[in-house]
């Protein structure tokens, strides 16, 4: 460890400046006349800082330390000008890719109490145990997903070039002309335990789009001789379903230009994959099934659109998904989202795995599905958006310490689905839809693909291609956002949820500054690669602000919150 100076906070915030070193990135709102505050920054020139409010001692102020070094500093932290009743919340942010030794927060030194264990905690489990287990499962389809995925790039870099792909036969498997009338009825393998099992589904509605595909909606006749739904109810809850995801303006359109197409010529590479051109396309099903006792809420599974053989025997031999009607009766709009959140994975697979040979890694994968629910979904679904609302604040009652690229394959998946959601949705309203559409095209989209950049390197890039300082600085934003419970207006430049426009779509904003305070989590294996930890006080008396000898580990920053 070195000790390279003493590092002193200053609230003077016209006098710090900031954005003189190679850490200094916080630089908007830095050099703006407040009053009130008062001290001087002399040390360190990599020191960065934003305010916004006005007063005396009024509105948010942030400091921001970046260790840019391989080692980890000692920081000395002295806020002047601070009234009693105020907080100090300090976030450590680890954006990089490697585990590292734990941060400290020091000694208090000023007149202050430490909130660690003082706060309204709220448990992980605030959202319900059943959601839970859904995200497990989700989870655990999505590795299976990421499986076949990888196989079938491993099988496009040999693939030889396509001359004309619109001009070669078409293997069987393709539809068109041949969509199923209301009434039709087929047997479809659900497949999610891996066992498959049959169900027998009747074409309740076909829509038709614009592209000249066509959505078929396949219902269990259970549904309702069960006694999950009556007849009358159920008819309110399908039609709610149609609504949202049938039409030009619609829920499955929108996707498809802002994203691209589910499905296309370029499955000709893949002769063993269901097939189209521009005159048949195939359908989209949406199979809606009485499935008793299962976590699972809805589901894409790219097996599904293989062609029968012995070895894909329990393929459905189409683009479809699988929706529990259980769920739509628990909640028929986080339904409504959870096929948005689907559709992308399927569009995901098409236009990456398929068409250019490259996937995400999972977390990054469900990132841009919540993405969509942000974006899409309060569009179409009466302002409902599972990404703030419910997704959220189930990684904010972890208290951190989610390592967000180690995404649990298995068990314990819900705080990083809250991560996930809160991070792709703080990127939405930072640089509008840019990313979210170029994480389909960009980072290893060559043909056959050339790229060894990883998930967190093709973000970070797009990030920097969009005039921002890359991934740690975003997510150190988020990490401060979030746990110095910043609200949608008035928060710095740079930080909050504000409502924004960007590409036709309104970007909800999002209030944390009313909600309760949350516990602290306590580490158990390091400072894990791009993970959050934050500690808070409140100023008892006096007017400054002091803690000595904060130990930020090497690579990770440090940011200060008085509020």
């Amino acid at each position: 460890m070195k000790y390279p100076f003493a590092l002193i906070f200053c609230a003077m915030l016209s006098a710090c400046g900031g954005g003189g070193g190679s850490g200094g990135v916080d630089t908007a709102g830095a050099g703006l006349p407040v009053s009130g505050w008062s001290g001087s920054n002399t040390t360190d020139p990599s020191l960065s800082t934003t305010y916004s409010g006005s007063g005396s001692g009024s509105g948010i102020g942030v400091w921001r330390y970046n260790n840019t070094s391989a080692s980890a500093d000692i920081v000395n932290i002295n806020i002047a000008g601070v009234s009693a009743g105020k907080t100090a919340t300090l976030v450590f942010s680890n954006g990089s890719a490697s585990t590292v030794s734990q941060p400290d927060s020091g000694t208090l030194a000023s007149s202050a109490t430490s909130a660690a264990l003082a706060d309204a905690g709220i448990p992980l489990g605030a959202a319900s145990a059943h959601q839970h287990g859904q995200d497990d499962a989700h989870a655990g389809m999505l590795e299976r997903n990421r499986v076949l995925a990888t196989g079938l790039i491993r099988q496009r870099l040999t693939a030889a070039p396509a001359a004309d792909l619109t001009s070669r036969p078409l293997a069987e498997g393709v539809s068109g002309a041949s969509t199923p009338a209301v009434g039709a009825t087929r047997s479809w393998n659900e497949n999610f335990e891996g066992t498959p099992v049959v169900y027998s589904a009747t074409v309740e509605a076909v829509c038709t789009l614009s592209s000249g595909r066509h959505v078929v909606w396949w219902v269990d006749p259970h549904v309702v001789s069960s006694g999950t739904f009556n007849s009358a109810d159920w008819s309110v809850a399908f039609n709610r379903l149609q609504a949202s995801y049938c039409g030009d303006s619609g829920g499955l359109t929108r996707i498809t230009k802002l994203l691209g197409e589910v499905w296309g010529a370029e499955s000709a590479f893949h002769p063993e994959y269901i097939q189209e051109n521009s005159v048949a396309k195939q359908d989209v099903n949406v199979v809606l099934l009485d499935v008793p006792s299962s976590q699972w809420a809805g589901y894409f599974f790219g097996e599904d659109t293989k062609l029968k053989t012995s070895s894909s025997s329990s393929s459905n031999q189409a683009l479809a998904f699988f929706i529990n009607a259980s769920q739509v009766a628990n909640d028929v709009d986080f339904t409504a989202s959870t096929l948005l959140h689907e559709t992308t994975h399927m569009v995901n697979f098409y236009q990456r795995a398929v068409a250019r040979g490259v996937v995400h890694d999972t977390w990054l994968e469900e990132t841009t599905a919540m993405m969509t629910e942000d974006i899409v979904a309060p569009a179409v679904i009466s302002g409902y958006n599972k990404a703030l609302s419910e997704r959220l604040p189930v990684y904010r009652a972890s208290g951190g310490d989610v390592s967000y690229i180690n995404w649990p394959k298995l068990t314990s998946a819900s705080a990083h689905y809250g991560m996930g959601a809160g991070f792709g949705a703080f990127l939405n309203r930072r640089y509008g839809l840019s990313i979210y559409q170029q994480l389909v095209d960009s980072c290893g989209n060559g043909v056959p693909a050339t790229s060894t950049l990883s998930s967190q390197e093709c973000l970070d890039g797009l990030i920097r291609a969009n005039q921002g300082a890359g991934f740690g600085d975003e997510f150190a934003r988020f990490g401060t956002t979030l746990f110095g419970r910043f609200p949608a207006v008035g928060a710095p430049s740079g930080y909050g949820y504000p409502a924004k426009t960007a590409g036709g779509y309104s970007l909800q904003a999002k209030d944390l500054s009313a909600l309760p305070l949350v516990r602290p989590a306590t580490p158990t294996s390091g400072y894990q690669a791009t993970s959050h930890l934050f500690r808070r006080d409140t100023i008892s008396a006096g007017s400054s602000y002091v803690r000595n000898n904060v130990v930020v580990p090497a690579n990770t920053s440090l940011t200060v919150i008085i509020q």
